[in-house]
């Protein structure tokens, strides 16, 4: 299967998801959306190459987001993820949990568009 320009976005907050989602697909983007992380991860799990980028909130009510985290990249390595929060994350904490995680993974809640526009760009160039 050929890669295209999908994106996951994962967020249980509907407000956020739908302007994420927006943006995006205003951008150019491709994008499938979920509000429930479990039917995301099922989907995820189900065609895990079709998808380049994975943005996910990481606080979610139905699953823990590190344990989300882990289980995208133990099925897809290669997948780039972009994290959302609203709060101050323990970056080695989290990395100790999820080795491959980096902190310009990371995306300070509230976001400018624009600015998350630049970082879905600048990660999808990035090796």
């Amino acid at each position: 299967m050929e890669k295209g320009q999908e994106r996951v976005i994962i967020d249980d907050d509907f407000d956020n998801l739908g302007l994420t989602k927006d943006v995006l697909q205003w951008n150019g983007f491709e994008t499938y959306d979920f509000i429930n992380p479990r039917l995301a991860l099922q989907t995820f799990k189900q065609s895990p190459h079709l998808f380049e980028l994975v943005i996910m909130d990481i606080k979610l009510q139905e699953m823990d987001g590190q344990s989300l985290y882990q289980e995208i990249k133990q099925i897809n390595p290669d997948v780039k993820v972009l994290v959302f929060t609203g709060m101050v994350l323990n970056v080695d904490k989290f990395k100790k949990i999820c080795p491959s995680f980096d902190e310009r993974q990371v995306i300070q809640k509230p976001v400018r568009m624009s600015s998350l526009v630049k970082t879905v760009n600048d990660t999808m160039i990035s090796v």
